[in-house]
């Protein structure tokens, strides 16, 4: 494989996604750098909440079919800029807003021109911001990725993760390496007041005084529920505005990593009063638990309901063969209590220096969502936001036909007919058989005294849908203009006889009416001799 060079395939639907497990579950065992949250089991659930949006770049040397060799999950978003009223697209890693640690997974021995290649397919997407967050690589594989982006485009800015509440540095983790016994982690790892603590509460566990429970398929439901309003309680007000959706967010990680098997969550009781419970991800190919959140009743101080949790599953976990019990992100000053060592993930941020979409293209994916955004602007008045949003999809997709229909409305109004037109003429190019466009084209021709092309145009709505009846009186307009009074009036009446029939008493009968009127007022007397009308007629002849 010396010289072949790597190729980027772009995974973004389930189908494909589902073929991918095999070589997922390959990588991520024989990758030392992996961790749970890019495990298939934790990451792949939380991925497809996101319809439409996630992505996962997959490396392989060779042909297509061939085994991947390295797969890096991300996530893309749109958002718009306050200042400029831009759309502009911000690429997330997968995990983000759950994920502890972010990253990617690899074989070894192709790691570094794996995430090259992925830094260079980055590099040529259209996106503003690039949000590593939490990202739990190797030097060598984040200079790798970050190398592969121009300095004259982007720019590059990291970030420090402290809480101002209460000073804790979120880019510090800490994790205890695991012992073969638990006698061992306790005499040789905890401090002598925090191993008797330990012990002595452990007993009580034993004695019955405490009892603690492990959610299974008839608890899990009210477990997660005791968990999440023990921490709401202590959390809540802090988190303000966002605590809905961090409880929504958590709730449903948390029930899908139960359904995975990977979730451990025991509850400490005291007779039927929950004093605490603990949120544990469980991780069998890397012998790794993981501390997710916990929660405990504030009002019991004699009980150190956070000490005799961590101590239990510290002890599960040693006994059956598990050799990490991570506590994930965060300094806080309990976790040193525990013979912890730490280690450190990064938060940074590439960007455009534009502040623009790299390319001034939005990412495809994203248009639909764009329109509707912009489609709602437009729909309020928002004429200015509406207009920019649909140039920025025309300029992404030239043929996109409801912005060219949706900017052709707007340029319409504004009485910019010359360049509604263009819009209008590209629609029904792109979409001949679209007979709302060819109307929308005759109707700017008209608008632009191009009576001759506006006839053409609305003869061809008719031709493909020969009950338009906005299109027939636009033609009759039309033919009046052009002064065939004759073709105007025989399209008028039978557009009048077309909606009386139909019981149609609307504003379009009431112009063809009056239309009507107003062209035989204008006719020429020698229309009149040609098609007398009955009354008129007799009185020439009496005449004669």
């Amino acid at each position: 494989m010396r010289g072949t060079q790597m190729q980027v395939d772009v995974i973004t639907d389930l189908d494909t996604l589902a073929k991918l497990q095999q070589d997922w579950e390959r990588l991520y065992k024989a990758d030392p750098e992996a961790q749970f949250f890019t495990s298939w089991n934790w990451l792949v659930p939380y991925m497809r909440f996101y319809k439409g949006a996630w992505f996962v770049l997959a490396a392989r040397l060779g042909s297509p079919g061939s085994p991947y060799v390295a797969l890096m999950p991300m996530r893309m978003r749109t958002r718009m800029s306050g200042k400029t009223g831009l759309f502009f697209n911000e690429i997330n890693m997968a995990g983000n807003n759950a994920a502890d640690y972010t990253g990617a997974i690899c074989d070894p021995v192709h790691a570094e021109k794996a995430l090259q290649a992925f830094g260079r397919h980055v590099a040529q997407m259209g996106w503003a911001r690039l949000n590593l967050e939490n990202l739990r690589m190797s030097r060598e594989r984040i200079f790798a990725f970050i190398g592969q982006f121009s300095r004259d485009i982007f720019a590059m800015r990291e970030f420090s993760r402290v809480n101002a509440a209460d000073n804790v540095d979120n880019c510090r983790c800490f994790a205890a390496a695991l012992p073969d016994t638990f006698d061992g982690y306790l005499d040789n790892v905890l401090s002598t007041n925090t191993r008797q603590k330990l012990r002595r509460f452990l007993r009580k566990v034993d004695a019955g005084e405490l009892r603690i429970t492990r959610a299974d398929a008839d608890t899990y439901e009210r477990d997660i529920d005791t968990l999440l309003e023990l921490w709401r309680v202590k959390w809540g007000a802090r988190k303000g505005d966002r605590l809905a959706a961090i409880l929504h967010n958590n709730r449903r990680v948390l029930r899908d990593s139960f359904r995975a098997g990977t979730l451990f969550l025991p509850v400490l009781w005291q007779g039927d009063r929950p004093l605490g419970a603990l949120a544990i991800f469980v991780d069998p190919v890397k012998k790794a638990l993981l501390f997710f959140m916990a929660g405990r009743d504030e009002a019991v101080t004699s009980i150190p309901a956070g000490l005799i949790l961590h101590g239990h599953c510290i002890k599960l976990a040693i006994e059956n063969g598990f050799t990490t019990y991570d506590f994930l992100r965060g300094d806080e000053p309990y976790k040193f209590a525990f013979g912890v060592t730490e280690s450190k993930i990064n938060c940074a941020m590439i960007h455009t220096k534009s502040g623009r979409n790299n390319g001034d293209r939005l990412d495809p994916r994203s248009l639909h969502g764009i329109f509707s955004e912009v489609t709602r602007f437009h729909q309020q008045g928002q004429l200015a936001r509406a207009e920019n949003g649909y140039r920025q999809i025309l300029a992404t997709d030239s043929n996109h036909s409801r912005a060219l229909y949706g900017i052709g409305q707007l340029l319409a109004a504004k009485g910019d007919h010359r360049e509604a037109l263009a819009h209008f003429q590209t629609l029904a190019t792109s979409v001949p058989t679209s007979s709302k466009a060819w109307l929308r084209m005759g109707m700017e021709l008209q608008a632009l005294s191009r009576h001759i092309e506006a006839a053409d145009a609305f003869r061809k709505v008719l031709s493909l849908a020969p009950d338009f009846a906005a299109a027939e009186f636009s033609l009759a307009k039309s033919l009046a203009a052009l002064d065939r009074s004759e073709e105007a009036i025989d399209t008028l009446e039978a557009l009048q006889h077309k909606l009386e029939a139909a019981s149609r008493d609307d504003t379009l009968l009431v112009k063809a009416r009056a239309m009507l009127a107003r062209v035989k007022r204008e006719t020429r007397p020698s229309y009149i001799m040609l098609n007398p009308q009955p009354k008129v007629a007799q009185q020439l002849v009496s005449a004669l």
